[in-house]
């Protein structure tokens, strides 16, 4: 296998520097400001790609065998009681006024089940979940949480 080793590539013409296949890399960082590289959407449309990634998830199991199923960027989940979770975030967000979205399945009673989010802090996310209909606190078979926003 032939390597080619360089400092920068500049493109001859224009500024577009195109592959054929696919491209392998470790870290992608903006050339004009790290924190900021723009991905092309739809049509003209960008988005920068820092701002549009979630920052934190996890999906875990609010009953029966309390644990987490599957995550990125959280320590750990506990299990407060009936129906309240606390998720505690490996790398904190930047303030606590990000984007959390949250969501269940929940158990096999039919019931209209459903979760809040409260008291948001930069390392930690506390929920609620219930039932619709009553108001009711109650545990749920999975519950998923979304982290959007600046990390610290």
């Amino acid at each position: 296998m032939s390597r080619v080793v360089v400092n920068e590539i500049e493109a001859k013409v224009g500024n577009d520097i195109t592959f054929n296949d696919t491209i392998k890399i470790d870290t992608i960082k903006g050339k004009t400001t790290a924190g900021s590289v723009t991905v092309q959407g739809e049509g003209t449309a960008t988005t920068n790609l820092q701002q549009g990634v979630a920052k934190a998830w996890v999906n875990f199991q609010g009953t029966d065998t309390f644990g987490i199923n599957d995550s990125f960027n959280i320590t750990s989940c506990d299990d407060n009681g009936t129906g309240d979770y606390d998720i505690n975030i490996t790398n904190a967000f930047s303030n606590a006024s990000f984007s959390s979205t949250s969501s269940c399945t929940g158990d096999s009673s039919n019931d209209n089940r459903g979760v809040c989010t409260t008291n948001n802090s930069t390392s930690e996310v506390l929920i609620n979940a219930f039932v619709c209909t009553s108001g009711a606190v109650a545990d749920e078979d999975e519950i998923h949480f979304t982290g959007h926003g600046d990390l610290a």
